[in-house]
């Protein structure tokens, strides 16, 4: 098990001990559990017995438990809780929002047991006479349970990408001669992925070996398709074909149904079955290779045609790194760590962004830390030379729209990333206004994360987007596009608007450890999918 998955089953078994109502102490003693591994960069299962005993927070009786789970992946303790506790009621600490006391209340008091009769209850106004529950309690658990069920079983676009690798490795080693490649919405670099598509170019029935692997679930549903599904994994549809029409069935399984309609009406009557490869698709039709991000509907088509696709954006576009946070807030690493791992892997800058003074939840600067860990930055600087360290901050949009810091401070940073963390349930008008003072500022270089939305648990707010991209242009304004693939926002299918207006779009990590700073990838994948160049990138000045 990794650590993530070791520190998620203490986070879990102290919210079903909360909901259970057991000693306050042992719950706080797993939540730091799970708080403590997350930092941690060597893998537990590389550590023995002395080696986790000496992590912070770590007793007898919890390192027990982590070695349980690393000789086992289960934990008894674990076990029993959800053994005492109905399915439902577990998926319903799932909800964003939606803590153990209150699960336990509407499972207790009201007799819920499950997300449908949460959401019956809803309908039905059964909630508000309950104490702890209002009108307003009960209409913000309605939106977020509708969202629940549309976000249900979907994968970000890094889970998606992590369960194809392992599929393409594991079909590649049992099936001598096979060509694995994704298709579908990951090869279109989606933001949510519903179905992990994956596309097998194998002469034989992969059936028989498939279903010999062990912890592999195998379903045959056509002779053309087979749903497979790792122990504890996604789903994934795999269409397999001979491998002399990979190419034509690759192009056909990576478009949507618009693409692929608005492509045969612009070549009526060519034939592209059994093609090898799939830029001779594009080569039969006489027209440029449209990149598999693009393939979202007819516009690409017309743009192909016209000769006038746009030079998309790749990693190597990137110069340096932006929005990173480091233990002087919230981060997992120090600065000096997080400057030379960039510096490794290859950028020519970075700029810091610890969370500014109101956000106190996140060990937010005061004034007398932003001074002293300029003092730091400047002694990096001269060490590091020519690599560049910014000196930034994330600062709070407050509720007024002002920015977290009187103007003797702002005027020290050398860029400031202006973002919403609090108060985020606004209607359009509150949140409009909030970010366009925000944007005003003179002192604010990027808007973060525009929508504050989590992908899969929070929506985001409501904005009137002719406003806000008209004032980002007026102000000369950069928009972030958070690539943690928890955000990815702005969203991609805002960004021509953007781009159209001239305003710089930067691809930020909102790094919070070394490894981090790897999201820029997945920034980078929907900034594809929105029609970005390099030319339209944020970039600070060395």
């Amino acid at each position: 098990m990794t650590n993530k998955a070791i520190a998620n089953a203490f986070d879990e078994l102290a919210s079903l001990m909360e909901l259970h109502e057991e000693d306050d102490f042992r719950i706080r003693t797993y939540r730091n559990t799970y708080l403590n591994l997350r930092k941690l960069d060597r893998p537990l299962a590389e550590m023995n017995d002395a080696e986790i005993k000496s992590i912070k927070g770590i007793g007898d009786a919890t390192s027990k438990k982590i070695r349980e789970l690393l000789s086992s992946g289960q934990m008894a303790s674990l076990e029993k809780y959800k053994s005492d506790t109905p399915p439902g009621v577990v998926e319903m600490l799932d909800i964003n929002g939606f803590g153990p006391k209150k699960v336990r209340a509407v499972w207790k008091e009201m007799g819920i047991e499950s997300i449908g009769e949460l959401l019956y209850a809803c309908n039905e106004n059964r909630l508000v006479e309950y104490k702890g529950f209002g009108l307003k309690t009960q209409e913000d658990l309605h939106k977020k349970l509708h969202y629940y069920l549309r976000s249900k079983n979907k994968l970000h676009l890094d889970a998606a990408e992590e369960a194809a690798d392992a599929m393409c490795i594991l079909l590649s080693n049992q099936l001598p001669g096979a060509v694995v490649q994704p298709v579908g919405a990951l090869r279109r670099n989606c933001p949510v992925i519903d179905t992990v598509e994956l596309l097998l170019a194998y002469d034989e029935d992969p059936y028989p070996t498939l279903s010999a692997i062990e912890g592999l679930h195998v379903e045959q549903s056509d002779a053309q398709t087979t749903y497979l599904q790792l122990e504890g994994g996604a789903r994934i549809c795999l269409h397999h074909c001979k491998h002399e029409e990979f190419g034509s069935k690759l192009f056909r399984f990576s478009g949507t149904q618009a693409f692929l309609e608005a492509f045969a009406q612009a070549v009526p009557g060519v034939d592209f079955r059994n093609l090898p490869s799939e830029t001779a698709v594009f080569e039969k039709a006489g027209m440029p290779f449209v990149h598999p991000a693009l393939r979202e509907d007819g516009h690409a088509v017309a743009l192909a045609r016209q000769g006038k696709l746009p030079d998309l954006i790749t990693e190597n576009d990137i110069k340096g790194v932006l929005h990173v946070h480091t233990t002087w807030s919230d981060g997992l690493h120090s600065l000096e760590d997080m400057c030379l791992y960039a510096q490794s892997l290859g950028y020519a800058y970075i700029g810091i962004t610890d969370h500014s003074q109101s956000a106190f939840y996140a060990n937010g600067l005061k004034p007398d830390r932003v001074l002293a860990q300029m003092e730091e930055i400047d002694r990096l600087n001269e060490k590091m030379a020519p690599f560049r360290i910014f000196k930034g901050i994330e600062s709070d949009i407050l509720n007024d729209g002002s920015l977290d810091y009187e103007e003797a401070i702002l005027q020290r940073f050398d860029f400031v990333i202006a973002s919403v963390h609090s108060n985020l349930r606004m209607p359009i008008e509150k949140a409009t206004e909030r970010l366009l003072r925000a944007i005003e500022n003179p002192y604010t270089t990027i808007l973060g994360h525009p929508t504050g939305r989590l992908l899969l648990s929070r929506e985001g707010y409501p904005l009137d987007w002719d406003k806000i991209l008209d004032a980002c242009a007026r102000h000369n304004t950069a928009i972030e596009l958070n690539a943690n693939p928890y955000r990815l926002d702005i969203d991609y299918t805002l960004l021509p608007r953007a781009i159209a207006l001239g305003i710089p779009i930067s691809i930020n990590p909102d790094a919070h450890s070394k490894d981090g700073i790897h999201a820029i990838r997945y920034g980078v994948m929907v900034a594809q999918k929105g029609g970005m160049s390099a030319a339209n990138s944020f970039r600070m000045n060395l």
